[in-house]
């Protein structure tokens, strides 16, 4: 991984607007609207597996965006979340990657999975020690 990865994720009902970012050496922030950012360290598997996730991702061709008309069918609801990848300089949404690359979907669930994680120990749990846990 030669540089950042971000996930961005807004909307719900509960008005998310949280972002992580992962560095190359493993740190990752999380940053939430009216919280203070809260860094942990990505465990070496996961980032073997992100960095792996990546390489492949830049290779790929971008998924292209919906058009439109298409996308507001596919949130029908205005409580919708919507998700956000920062991979080099391409942004790339998670409504936008069906039909698209394996290593798109890998990055989101991994880059899911790394925020889970990390919002579980801003609040204090044990995410550690949790069976599945991605960070610590």
């Amino acid at each position: 991984m030669k540089s950042s990865l971000s996930l961005h994720r807004t909307g719900g009902v509960a008005g998310f607007n949280d972002e992580l970012v992962i560095e190359a050496d493993g740190s990752a922030t999380l940053t939430s609207r009216g919280r203070e950012p809260f860094t942990c360290s990505v465990k070496s598997a996961t980032m073997s597996r992100l960095a792996a996730a990546a390489d492949r991702a830049e290779k790929a061709p971008r998924p292209k965006a919906q058009e439109e008309k298409k996308r507001k069918l596919l949130t029908p609801t205005p409580d919708a979340i919507h998700l956000y990848l920062t991979v080099g300089d391409e942004q790339i949404a998670y409504e936008n990657i069906k039909g698209a690359d394996q290593s798109y979907r890998d990055l989101f669930d991994l880059m899911n999975d790394v925020m889970s994680s990390a919002s579980t120990l801003r609040k204090g749990g044990d995410g550690a020690a949790q069976s599945g846990s991605v960070c610590s």
